[in-house]
């Protein structure tokens, strides 16, 4: 790995980082990853929108995510004015939430936004909290039971005037739980992970947002959105350990030339087949790989060369051709999606660009050693068929049908959210409301293929 450098190119074609180390994309050294993994591990936000919604209409313990109707409790309204007194309520949950600057692990005060619109609270738990943590509980409980204190105090809810209002604090804000494994929802707190007892399996936590909500942070930039999905696939595949070890540049490699544009061969490969199809994309990525002696023949005889003429090439780094492979399928994506607009069809070109390289290689392992074509087409089942229930964007990292690739498909799934014009029903715009409001005030999200690519410029002669 210590040999491996690449240059990093943006959408523009032009290069912003040149002759970098590969480890300085890891997680474990990149100052830019790093900072993003920090502030997921210790940001939460609450709605105070939903939260009036649940006292002022009687909405405790809802579990449906679709018409949140089933429960609407008229001799338990409470008519709390919370949003007008969400000042007060960031005010008072900071001064809970702080701790005392002299034992500081970190960041000593926690840190309470409202939004512009008074309607919705971020909040920055303390690192010495988060340190003394051993999941992401805290988001939720700390959060919680500071917001359900400050509303009692603000609202002077008294145990012994009005007993169920007490009661109800807690529902409004936690629903049945611990009745039930999730918070409900219309749980107003939410966070970038999911709660740590609704994990899908150990380490993946950081792979619980939503593509449509990384779409949403990412202003729709295709190559962005791409950053900022590798970023949370790979924070993951870390924390699993499954990139470690041997396997380590295996991801890394695949994580830059898909997730960072490496040596520009994603877009060399979309420029080049404008206006072709998933197949010119294929042969031009084989091209390239022969070009640059990635790939090559053994000899110029049977059975390495058939009587057909069929070629079965072999490569000596298979890691890096597993990162040209998944570069490949997001430029295939990029066209395809590119010409026709729709979302849709992200899991057709998946596949069939996998399956097609697999031949047109001669039989050297498709992208991801078979699991992107194994899931992309899982993925067109849950998007298409029996179960056509959701569109691409609207399913999360860590679903039971997107999680199994080592990180390479979902960037190619938000590329094409990016893409669409409009063809989608559960779009960015219906589903990720609230993190197009937060792009605009965390400014961290913004520019993220820009920004790794200059925080491993800053350190690639420490690593």
């Amino acid at each position: 790995m210590k040999n491996d450098v690449i240059d990093v190119y943006n959408d523009e074609n032009e290069c912003i980082a040149k002759n970098i180390p590969l480890k300085a994309f890891s997680p474990l050294y990149n100052p830019y990853i790093a900072k993003i993994i920090r502030f997921i591990k210790r940001t939460a936000f609450v709605s105070l929108e939903q939260l009036s919604q649940n006292y002022h209409q009687g909405r405790y313990g809802e579990m449906t995510a679709l018409r949140k109707d089933e429960i609407q409790l008229g001799q338990y309204v409470r008519k709390w004015n919370i949003i007008k007194a969400a000042p007060e309520i960031a005010e008072r949950m900071k001064e809970i939430i702080s701790v005392n600057e002299n034992f500081d692990g970190g960041s000593s005060n926690a840190d309470v936004q409202m939004l512009p619109d008074g309607k919705m609270l971020v909040v920055t738990l303390p690192e010495r909290r988060i340190d003394l943590a051993a999941s992401s509980a805290p988001l939720f409980t700390i959060t919680g039971v500071a917001l359900a204190q400050a509303i009692t105090e603000i609202f002077d809810v008294d145990i012994e005037e009005d007993a169920d209002g007490c009661a109800l604090i807690k529902t409004g804000i936690f629903g049945r739980f611990p009745q039930t494994r999730e918070f409900g929802s219309n749980c107003p707190i939410f966070a970038f992970m999911r709660p740590p007892q609704m994990e899908e399996g150990i380490g993946t936590l950081f792979r619980s947002m939503m593509i449509n909500h990384v779409v949403a942070l990412s202003k729709y930039r295709t190559l962005d959105s791409v950053a900022l999905a590798s970023i949370l696939e790979q924070a993951g595949q870390y924390e699993m350990g499954n990139s470690l070890g041997w396997f380590e540049r295996y991801h890394l490699l695949g994580m830059v030339y898909q997730g960072f544009n490496a040596n520009n061969l994603v877009l060399d490969l979309i420029k080049e087949n404008a206006e072709g199809t998933v197949g010119d994309v294929v042969f031009g990525l084989v091209k390239r790989a022969l070009k640059d002696g990635l790939l090559y023949l053994k000899s110029d005889k049977y059975p390495v060369v058939q009587p057909s003429g069929y070629r079965m090439y072999s490569t000596k780094d298979y890691p890096l051709w597993n990162a040209y492979s998944v570069a490949g399928a997001l430029a295939a994506v990029c066209v395809n999606i590119g010409a026709s607009r729709a979302a849709q069809g992200v899991s057709a070109a998946l596949s069939l660009f996998s399956d097609l390289l697999s031949f047109a290689s001669g039989g050297l392992p498709d992208p991801d050693a078979g699991r992107l074509m194994g899931t992309a087409l899982g993925f067109s089942f849950y998007t298409h068929s029996i179960y056509g229930g959701a569109g691409p964007g609207a399913f999360t990292m860590d679903h039971v049908i997107t999680r199994h690739t080592s990180g390479f498909m979902t960037p190619c799934v938000a590329a094409a959210m990016c893409l669409d014009a409009g063809t989608q029903i559960f779009a960015p715009k219906m589903t990720s409301g609230n993190y197009l409001k937060l792009r605009k005030v965390i400014p961290l999200f913004s520019e993220p293929h820009r920004k790794a690519a200059e925080a491993a410029l800053s350190i690639k002669d420490k690593v």
